[in-house]
């Protein structure tokens, strides 16, 4: 039998203490689990296999079924949703002089997976709709046991969405078919985590440092792009995922950007991380106009921001005069924004 003893202590080893919802869930998961046989996972008795896990952001559901592979499963395979469905379309696309390549990706995905977690399970549009619900049913019947995190409920998937009433029969099954858990509690952990980092220890703002805080934090889910594309332009970063971005000071602020660029950035990325911070006077002007601009919309739209930088530099990081009269509100603004009550108060609106 599977002991949550297990995952207990290889979590501690890592300085994480499981809430009560959290030991719940696995407490739950891993007696299902243990009375599971693979020849039974899918039979016609209903026995239960899969896994869908629910709750708010930042909960701890990738942290939980990480610890959960860790510890027990091997010969899987665990992708972010949108990586997993930019890696069926390229399937698709290397399987499409077949008759039915949908057919074809099943066949590969399950001959190299025995288990597939698929991280923030989300439907955008009609098209993946379609996709990953036979993609889910197949694999199921083909013995491959799928893990899947989400915000939202079954039920609640694809909501609003163009023709929803072709995605009701994968969410019927999914309900039929899946172990379904509710990882209740209102905690951030994410967001709490963030917070109270601390980058101007032991030289914590350098890029390395901030990509493995990043990778850590969100799972890998941030790339080694250095580019993105907002308002139809590309701008520079230093990483950069579906819903977080990472920009240089130096870099992004020097680029000819403006007011709607902002506006559409924070309207694109739950979180803006920003590090390589270096003093300024009246030769960077240019440059402080389009960080002043960019903080009074960041700080009006509520926008979940993270600075990594010398708090000594910080507190002189524009010693000019011309832009004073500007600066005096932008100060006080980050003032707030980099302390760890602005991200809390975040959480709590």
């Amino acid at each position: 039998m599977k002991d949550i003893k297990v995952v207990l202590e290889n979590l501690s080893t890592q300085g994480i203490v499981l809430d009560n919802a959290q030991a719940s869930f696995l407490e739950e998961f891993l007696h299902v689990d243990s009375i599971l046989k693979p020849k039974s996972f899918f039979s016609k008795n209903n026995v239960i296999g899969n896994l869908y896990l629910y709750g708010p952001v930042g909960r701890g559901k990738t942290m939980l079924i990480q610890a959960i592979n860790d510890c027990y499963f091997s010969n899987s395979g665990k992708f972010h949703f949108v990586e997993f469905m930019q890696l069926v379309h390229k399937k698709l696309s290397d399987f499409s002089g077949n008759s039915d390549p949908l057919l074809m990706v099943v066949k590969s995905l399950s001959n190299d997976y025995k288990i597939i977690f698929l991280d923030e399970f989300q439907i955008e549009d009609i098209a993946d709709a379609m996709i990953i619900g036979t993609l889910i049913e197949s694999l199921t019947n083909t013995g491959t046991r799928l893990m899947i995190t989400s915000n939202s409920h079954p039920d609640d998937l694809y909501q609003n969405g163009l023709q929803r009433e072709k995605f009701l029969k994968t969410i019927h099954f999914i309900n039929n078919n899946f172990l379904i858990h509710h990882l209740i509690g209102t905690e951030d952990y994410r967001l709490k985590e963030i917070a109270h980092f601390d980058s101007s220890v032991n030289d914590q703002n350098s890029d390395k440092s901030v990509r493995d805080f990043l990778q850590r934090t969100f799972n890998s889910k941030i790339s080694h792009a250095t580019e993105f594309l907002v308002s139809n332009r590309k701008f520079n970063c230093l990483g950069c995922s579906d819903k977080i971005l990472w920009l240089s000071f130096d870099d992004f602020f020097s680029s000819p950007c403006v007011s709607k660029d902002f506006i559409e950035i924070v309207k694109t990325f739950d979180w803006i991380f920003i590090n390589n911070f270096h003093s300024c006077n009246d030769d960077h002007i240019d440059k402080l106009r389009r960080f002043i601009s960019f903080i009074d919309i960041a700080y009006q739209e509520k926008q979940k921001l993270k600075f990594f930088y010398d708090p000594n530099l910080m507190d002189n990081l524009y010693s000019g005069d011309q832009l004073l009269h500007l600066w005096v509100r932008t100060e006080s603004r980050l003032h707030q924004i980099t302390t760890t009550k602005y991200l809390q108060n975040l959480e709590k609106n």
